[in-house]
């Protein structure tokens, strides 16, 4: 990160909520950009497969609002409560600052405007993410349930996922669910527990494995999905492709 855009990264208290942000995107955050459903003039939507992602206007800027979610057993017992009381370590303002990692590196993601985690009990808290929405995309496993990708954009998503491996950025959860498409661009979204990743290769062969589990599940409970073994072989090739400076 550049010195300039360091200066435009601030905190703000607000209550028990604490917020970090880009003044350079949002002046003065408040909690409307973290509850706009409160708000019955702004129009709510969501998007299919994005789980708890709320796509809303907030004076010029379209964004999205993810509000961090346990899943499996343990949701039962926390809720949506995470523990840690230290800043730097909560799971919004760690997603945030990798995704501004990301843009620094010229990568395709969501550019992150707000993270925020509020205390809820002594040693625990919530969490809010506000990113920038990307216009006119839709998840791979949605484009893929309607239309067929040719050999050159498969490899197209191939050399997408080596760039960000040769950058050892590492996605904690590589599925179709989370790589957006428009006609011209693939891009990564949800970064949770994502990080740079130095130490070792073997995780860049997990992740695409990840990946490849992913569209098959989504293949085997819908046979219409336009994905084949010859599709993969197209991305691997896209991937091992060598990439010029």
């Amino acid at each position: 990160m550049t010195k300039s855009s360091e200066q435009k990264v601030k905190i703000q208290q607000l209550g028990k909520r604490t917020i970090l942000y880009d003044a350079a995107l949002i002046e003065h955050p408040d909690e409307a950009l973290f509850q706009p459903y409160e708000n019955p003039a702004v129009t709510i939507t969501t998007a299919p497969g994005r789980g708890e992602a709320v796509f809303y206007q907030h004076g010029d800027l379209k964004l999205v609002l993810r509000h961090y979610q346990r899943g499996g057993m343990i949701a039962a017992i926390m809720g949506d409560r995470y523990l840690g009381y230290v800043a730097e370590k909560t799971r919004s303002f760690r997603e945030w600052c990798l995704l501004k990692t990301l843009q620094t590196l010229g990568l395709p993601a969501p550019i992150p405007v707000a993270a925020s985690f509020t205390k809820a009990g002594l040693f625990c808290y919530r969490a809010d993410l506000v990113t920038v929405a990307i216009p006119g995309t839709e998840t791979l496993a949605d484009y893929l349930f309607e239309n067929r990708l040719d050999a050159a954009r498969w490899q197209q998503l191939g050399k997408t996922l080596r760039a960000f491996h040769d950058k050892n950025i590492y996605h904690a959860d590589l599925n179709a669910r989370n790589i957006l498409l428009d006609d011209d661009t693939f891009y990564l979204i949800d970064f949770d527990k994502g990080m740079v990743r130095y130490i070792g290769n073997a995780w860049k062969a997990s992740n695409l494995a990840r990946l490849q589990r992913s569209l098959l599940k989504f293949k085997n409970a819908n046979t219409e999905m336009h994905f084949t073994p010859d599709n993969w072989k197209q991305l691997i090739a896209g991937y091992m492709e060598e990439i010029k400076d």
